[in-house]
């Protein structure tokens, strides 16, 4: 059953009929949706001017506890940093702001396009690239520290991504990737709402593959602490920590703040890894 008033089906179809590597049809997918935090139905997804960036900037740290008051961007001064899938290039723009010597890279090159005009706007020194997560372009042992929020579930291939975030790094160095959590009550609240509720499950469809009809990206996987513990390790990278986390909404809204905090911490969206590729 087609749902011609969903966004993110329109982005797949056109993605499938324009391009014909997996790539290709990611990129696409986020060329015409890109991530800007605007309502998936908004016709008009791309930030006006520096009012509008900063209005992102300002949303992305208040919805995030963690990136607020659990991440020290001061402790980059002075290194290496790449930010992959940097889409408007707050996160980017945070590390500049710190002191370290950013790369901003992005599949998309209108993401590319909003990262350059972020950093300009705010007299930062960031640049930009656009370049494919599994195949990129710097050389070995470049950067002493590889940063990834939320992205690097909806390449086509992870496990060669986080290879490619080994080779780039420099021994010793270290990383921070989040992706969505399995393990989440988002997954299956959401999954069992469009399987059973809406319907999917009688067409066929697993909570694996409704995942078509509500999350972004042309792929989105989401990973245990176990998966991402393997593919990182499968990649030659040690992970070092692995927290669960939420947005400041709350998991559910009729419960109480401890409650919510408790199943935040253990059910969570964000899957957030920390690891270092060993030195030589």
């Amino acid at each position: 059953m087609t749902e011609p008033d969903n966004p993110l089906l329109r982005a797949r179809e056109t993605a499938e009929a324009d391009a014909e590597n997996a790539q290709a049809r990611n990129r696409l997918w986020w060329e015409r949706l890109p991530m800007t935090y605007a309502d998936w139905e908004s016709d008009d997804r791309l930030p006006a001017g520096p009012e509008e960036l900063k209005r992102i900037e300002d949303h992305l740290f208040a919805a995030s506890p963690f990136l607020r008051g659990r991440f020290d961007f001061t402790r980059f001064r002075g290194q290496r940093v790449l930010d992959i899938g940097c889409g408007t290039g707050v996160l980017s723009c945070r590390f500049a702001k710190d002191g370290a010597d950013v790369t901003a890279m992005d599949l998309t090159a209108t993401a590319v396009a909003l990262a350059r005009r972020n950093a300009q706007a705010q007299g930062l020194a960031v640049e930009t690239v656009q370049g494919d997560a599994e195949n990129m372009a710097f050389s070995p042992d470049h950067f002493d520290f590889v940063f990834s929020w939320g992205v690097l579930h909806h390449t086509s291939d992870t496990g060669q991504a986080f290879k490619e975030v080994r080779r780039v790094l420099k021994p010793g160095g270290g990383g921070l990737i989040m992706v969505y959590h399995r393990h989440s009550v988002v997954y299956y609240v959401h999954g069992l709402y469009w399987l059973l509720a809406k319907g999917k499950i009688f067409s066929g469809h697993t909570l694996r593959t409704v995942q078509d009809f509500y999350t972004d990206g042309y792929y989105h996987r989401y990973l245990t602490g176990g998966e991402i513990t393997g593919l990182l390790r499968d990649a030659g990278l040690t992970t070092r920590k692995i927290t669960v986390t939420q947005y400041e909404k709350k998991i559910l809204p009729w419960i109480p703040s401890w409650l919510d905090e408790f199943l935040k911490a253990r059910f969570g969206m964000c899957l957030i890894a920390e690891f270092e590729k060993p030195a030589e």
